[in-house]
């Protein structure tokens, strides 16, 4: 049978005939070093720590010669066979694996005919198709039969004992399964409170208006989106954090690497290189604050103020011609007087400053750069909106040329609001000085005071319609040349003076507008003259007031005749040779001088003169003195 079989399987067979690959032998390799050891050891059964041991000893003292190991060690490098003996190798070797394939081919096909002629007795059909024709020739169909033996029967003893143990491991099955449920069902309801905990702060942080959306790389997780859409693209994809739980089933904020860089807006005011009041007082205050929404609140302001310093810094760049100073712990502006405004980025812990000079909350210098503050943080978000109205607008035609992210207007604006408010200061002393000095002299003037900045802004609510919201209007006004007013009653007929302040980033321009009736004196003069000086605008009005007096006197006094209206000389006639008394007026901020001088053949001889200012004893009136001076000696 074995003949046959191998002859039939042997017709069938093709094999292919290639060199034998050469082998590598690597003493370092895992299959060398297992065929070391099994070659000196017989077996990984033989290899125990005590034979280890032993063998070690033995090598130390000599008695063991490690045959093996001065083999490998002292292995000669082999000699190169010739091609010829190499060819040889390889067909011995060929042949040897094709005897073991068809060894490997005869077992299996015996053991094949050995199951066929087993089932045959059950399924003959189906066994036959699987018998080889040498089998089928010698043995019949069904000649093998198998039988299941009865094992020997137990005694009631070991019976009742195999009941015994096997109701006991299934005890002790159900008992450890019943603590394994108890410990689950235990271990599910701390993780279902932990879960509920967790997902109740993530509703409420999304309930108070925060978005909650997933991580792009973590879909598993949730994250809020705390940072401004509108922001620069480095400051736009910082804004977004994971909510992550912690054990005990409360919400952390993970900011990642942001957490060690968070830094805070700071504005100070020095004065003479002493810091006078800072508004990082009271910053640390936030941090008391230790609820999740807290933390997404200190992250937002955090980000938003390192945008705005950013951004301040970029425009600062640009304006070093109006004296800023663009260094690397700050932004320092001039405010005159050897004062300056220092903004810069500090961490909240050391918001607290420990060197200012006076700080109080209610000085000039503390709601200065409170308001300095405040308005940078709005004048950013408005440009945020303006980003966003471009953005929602029908794109431009593309170009090759990359459109660059224009430069923020936060300083600009803040420069001319101070330089407005400065003028508007300046002008209200100049009026209150001109007002007081005609008061010593009983002349009482009507003068409105022009409305500071803030006034000016705080009227912005009574013009904004229901559609605009009142912080873009009030952007807008801030980012727009701002104008003031005053207005001076003259004391002649009813005239008056209207006086606009008017500064944009270039410089502040004043405007006086004049009033007066057709039949007065003074309707010859322009009505409108513009000024871009503080000094001209002041001399200029106290030149109109100075006619107004003179036309004043001219239209009380029929005695008196205006001789030259614009230098405030009026004349009256006092002898028949022509002889002429002149009055001349002069007005100044602190001053108003009358003076009274006759003019003759013999010249001009001064008679008498009155003067009001700030510690004169003046007792008369102006009317008074004008009505009899010259008449005869008043002083």
């Amino acid at each position: 049978m074995e003949t046959s079989t191998t002859s039939t399987i042997a017709s069938d067979l093709s094999v292919s005939l290639r060199a034998w690959p050469t082998v590598k032998t690597d003493d370092q390799s895992l299959s060398f070093l297992i065929a070391r050891i099994n070659g000196q050891k017989g077996s990984f059964r033989n290899v125990t720590e005590q034979s280890l041991e032993q063998d070690v000893r033995a090598v130390e003292a000599g008695e063991v010669q490690d045959s093996d190991d001065e083999q490998y060690l002292d292995k000669k490098p082999e000699v190169t066979k010739p091609r010829k003996d190499e060819v040889l190798l390889g067909r011995d070797e060929i042949l040897k694996q094709i005897g073991q394939t068809r060894q490997a081919q005869n077992d299996s096909g015996q053991a094949l005919d050995f199951i066929s002629l087993l089932l045959s007795r059950h399924i003959p059909k189906q066994a036959e198709a699987t018998i080889s024709p040498y089998l089928k020739q010698h043995l019949p169909v069904g000649t093998l039969e198998v039988e299941i033996m009865q094992s020997p029967p137990k005694s009631e003893s070991k019976r009742t004992d195999d009941e015994l143990i096997s109701t006991g491991w299934r005890l002790q099955s159900l008992s450890a399964a019943a603590d394994s449920l108890l410990a689950s069902a235990a271990r599910l309801g701390t993780e279902m409170e932990q879960e509920a905990r967790h997902w109740e702060e993530v509703l409420s942080v999304q309930r108070k208006g925060w978005s909650i959306c997933r991580l792009a790389r973590e879909r598993h997780n949730l994250g809020v989106r705390y940072g401004f859409a509108e922001a620069a693209a480095e400051y736009r994809d910082r804004g977004l954090a994971a909510l992550r739980r912690n054990e005990d089933g409360s919400t952390f904020l993970d900011l990642g690497l942001q957490a060690s860089v968070s830094r805070r807006l700071r504005v100070v005011v020095k004065q003479r290189g002493r810091t006078t009041t800072s508004s990082s007082i009271g910053i640390a205050v936030e941090n008391d604050d230790q609820s999740l929404e807290g933390f997404i609140r200190r992250a937002r302001n955090a980000i938003y103020d390192e945008e705005l310093y950013h951004e301040m810094y970029r425009e600062a760049r640009s304006l070093t011609n109006r004296g800023i100073q663009c260094v690397t712990d700050g932004i320092t502006i001039p405010l005159g007087n050897e004062k300056s405004l220092i903004v810069d980025l500090v961490e909240p812990s050391t918001g607290e400053t420990g060197d200012i000079d006076g700080a109080s909350p209610h000085s000039t210098d503390h709601h200065l750069i409170r308001a300095f503050a405040l308005a940078c943080k709005l004048l950013l978000s408005h440009a945020h909106r303006q980003n966003y109205n471009l953005r929602t607008r029908q794109p431009a035609p593309l170009t090759e040329r990359k459109p660059s992210r224009p430069v923020y207007s936060i300083l600009r604006p803040l420069l001319a609001l101070l330089q407005q408010q400065s003028a508007v200061n300046d002008h209200s002393t100049f009026l209150q000085g001109v007002s007081a000095t005609l008061d010593r002299a009983d002349l009482t003037m009507m003068v409105e005071p022009p409305t500071g900045v803030l006034g000016v802004l705080g009227m912005l609510h009574l013009k904004t319609s229901s559609n605009e919201p009142l912080m873009e209007t009030l952007a807008a006004a801030t980012c727009s040349p701002l104008q003031t007013r005053s207005k001076i009653t003259l004391l002649s007929a009813s005239s008056y003076l209207m006086i606009y302040i008017r500064t944009h980033f270039q410089g502040t321009e004043y405007n006086v507008i004049i009033d007066i009736p057709p039949s007065s004196p003074l309707a010859q003069l322009p009505q409108e003259t513009s000024f871009t000086s503080a000094t001209e605008m002041e001399n200029h009005v106290l030149h109109l007031l100075t006619l107004d007096l003179v036309s004043l006197v001219g239209a009380e006094n029929q005695r008196w005749q205006i001789l030259s209206l614009h230098e405030g000389q009026l004349s009256t006639e006092t002898g028949a040779d022509g002889s002429l008394e002149v009055l001349y007026i002069s007005l100044e901020k602190s001053k108003l001088q009358v003076s009274c001088y006759a003019t003759g053949k013999d010249g001009g001889v001064d008679r008498s003169n009155a003067c009001w200012m700030p510690g004169a004893q003046e007792n008369l009136a102006f009317r008074d003195v004008v009505r009899t001076i010259g008449a005869e000696e008043v002083f």
